[in-house]
């Protein structure tokens, strides 16, 4: 007999197996058994503070069927997933077991891949191309190339995408998106997929591929749930398994052609012209009387009502999926192998392989940056025509410091809090299903913006100095430019931080008042020579553009002699009066430098763990949750 582990399950489109995936990405088949489940959230409008939204739910959803979790909006559906999936755990009271094991998460989440509501791909990169990636960064470094690249022609084929091979992934229809999404899951072999409203925003069509689909990757042995709120009727029997819910509990838990007869043991007869999937939910949304009869009737998931053919099928499957668990576990798939598919720095060139391409596809962008920079610096250098070399006009200069600093503040704060929340929203699928980890994505992305910050910058630096009149020597030039520069890359940083905790609409409202509080800070006590207080002094010191204004200026005004003057007196002839005035005699711009380049690091650091809370949703729901229960024992 064939060891069932390297049995190929048949291709559906060709009727050839699927050798290269089973090949490289053997996994294998794992059931779902969970029992008492519970899940309550702090909401203070309910008596107790405490809202509980699964009610002690059990079930088992099998490898090689198609399980839809249905009901009302409100009823637990995304709840149940995103436990099931492990996107939450704090709070969860009762059991969740992989082929009658205790669950281990790390085991898991090496299992399976969760595909959430939004269909987030990758922009300016084809569908091929987004394929390699995550082949790449999935399968590991010890599969070969070729080898990654016929699982990805496989994967693709069985999908359907084959005529959009070379089309870029803002292009594809609806449909042809969904199937991306999941083809990218698909591509390391996955045996449990989790998909949260698959079907939302297709067309009928579109839903009849999707759900025929999924349908063939369970037949796949691979465990399918999915999240639906009311399936076409012409597709409700497609469903292996359907789990109904309403207001957290379950009011039915078998197949499709058990419901029926379930609804009528539990005296809800439905009527000929309804269809059992609508008129379910119908009754437990218009009569809520229904669900505890109808919860009862089906012990709260316990009892599954499955048709006595599945009912000796699944009695073979379970075990021989026991078999499978335990062979491939002692194959293989170990506790300890739970670390990413790839190294770090591999992650890394990946990462930034694909960032350089999508940067360099967005032409508009580039544009964009440096026609913003090349008039930026028109307009700054054309308002100080002439002034650096004329001390009639110091105070000028002066205001030219600070309008430099403002430009590379605002430029590089912005952009980010604009754009980088879109990425974050990206991010978020592809960093829970495990296929990087966040440092190689962050400093990916650190890397990849500086060649056209630098670039740009020095572009900027290079007209305002000379169209200003500014001494044209090398060192004045060299801190001019550096000084400049890091304050664009704490800008940079700072707007990464923003644009990480909140999303565009509240990183816009943000970002300009902490600007404002950097940029008065930052001018604070300007003429007071050396009185400023003691307290502000510490006060001013946590604004980065204080060292931004300071270094720009010592690089133009320090050991220079008297600059000509076309008045018959000038008071500031002699630039170290002016510095003395604006209380920054004795600086130097090495040390502004420094100052800023310590802001850049901490900036990215702060970013960094705003990400990680934010990709981290298990550490947010653990805050919120054991905070919420320390409020409650203190009040009681």
């Amino acid at each position: 007999m064939m060891d069932p582990i390297v049995q190929h399950p048949v291709f559906p489109r060709t009727g050839q197996p699927l050798k290269q995936l089973n090949m490289i990405a053997k996994k294998p088949p794992v059931d779902i058994e969970f029992c008492d489940l519970n899940y309550s959230i702090a909401d203070s409008r309910v008596k107790g503070g405490w809202r509980q939204l699964l009610k002690y739910v059990n079930g088992k959803f099998r490898s090689g069927e198609l399980t839809a979790i249905m009901g009302p909006s409100g009823a637990g559906k995304s709840t149940l997933l995103n436990i099931l999936a492990g996107y939450v755990t704090a709070g969860v009271k009762g059991s969740i077991k992989i082929n009658g094991k205790p669950r281990d998460m790390k085991l898991f989440n090496k299992l399976s891949s969760y595909i959430m509501q939004e269909d987030l791909v990758q922009p300016r990169l084809t569908v091929r191309e987004s394929m390699v990636v995550a082949a790449n960064l999935k399968l590991g470094s010890t599969i070969g190339y070729h080898k990654k690249l016929a699982v990805v022609d496989e994967v693709i084929n069985l999908l359907g995408l084959e005529k959009c091979y070379d089309t870029k992934t803002e292009y594809l229809s609806g449909g042809q998106r969904r199937r991306l999404t999941v083809a990218l899951e698909l591509v390391n072999n996955p045996p449990i997929i989790f998909l949260d409203e698959p079907t939302t925003g297709l067309d009928n069509v579109s839903i009849k591929q999707c759900i025929e689909l999924l349908k063939k990757i369970s037949k796949m042995d691979r465990t399918v749930i999915c999240t639906i709120h009311q399936p076409p009727a012409s597709l409700f029997q497609n469903f292996d398994q359907v789990y109904v819910m309403a207001n957290g509990y379950c009011v039915f838990n078998g197949s499709p052609g058990q419901l029926v007869p379930f609804m009528s043991s539990a005296n809800c007869i439905c009527p000929a012209t309804s269809t059992p999937a609508d008129y379910i939910i119908e009754i437990v949304q218009m009569y809520p009387e229904n669900i505890n009869a109808l919860q009862t009737h089906a012990q709260n998931g316990k009892y599954n009502m499955r048709c006595n053919k599945e009912q000796r099928q699944n009695q073979i499957e379970s075990f021989e999926t026991s078999e499978i668990y335990q062979d491939t576990t002692q194959a293989g798939i170990s506790f300890q192998d739970v670390d990413y598919p790839t190294s770090f720095w591999t992650q890394f060139i990946i990462l930034l392989s694909r960032m350089a391409l999508q940067m360099r596809r967005n032409k508009s962008m580039l544009y964009i940056q440096f026609f913003h920079h090349l008039t930026s610096g028109l307009l700054i250098g054309g308002i100080f025509y002439g002034s650096g070399n004329d001390a009639s006009q110091i105070l000028s200069v002066f205001k030219y410091c600070i309008s430099i600093n403002v430009f590379f503040m605002y430029t590089h704060v912005m952009s980010p809090v604009l754009l980088f929340p879109l990425e974050v929203r990206l991010l978020k699928r592809e960093y829970f299903n495990r296929w990087f980890s966040l440092k190689p994505y962050f400093l990916a992305v650190t890397v990849i913006n500086l060649p056209i910050l630098i670039f740009c910058g020095i572009l900027f630096v290079l007209i305002v100095f000379c169209l200003s009149g500014q001494p044209m020597e090398f060192d004045r030039f060299l801190w001019f430019s550096l000084v400049g520069i890091s304050v664009g890359l704490a800008s940079q940083g700072l707007g990464y931080t923003i644009g990480a905790t909140f999303d565009i609409l509240n990183g816009s409202v943000v970002a300009p008042h902490i600007l404002a509080v950097i940029l008065a800070l930052g001018v604070y006590g300007m003429g007071y020579k050396n009185k400023i207080e003691s307290f502000m002094k510490v006060i001013i010191s946590f604004s980065y553009m204080r060292f931004g204004l300071v270094g720009i200026a010592s690089s133009l005004f320090n050991n220079r002699q008297d600059i000509p003057c076309e008045d018959f007196y000038c008071h500031y002839r002699d630039p170290e009066v002016l510095m003395q005035d604006m209380g920054m005699d004795r600086t130097l711009p090495v040390y502004q430098f420094g100052y800023i380049m310590i802001f850049t690091v901490f900036f990215r650091i702060i970013a960094y763990l705003a990400l990680k809370y934010r990709m981290t949703s298990e550490l947010r729901n653990k805050l919120v949750y054991y905070a919420t229960k320390i409020v409650k024992q203190k009040e009681t």
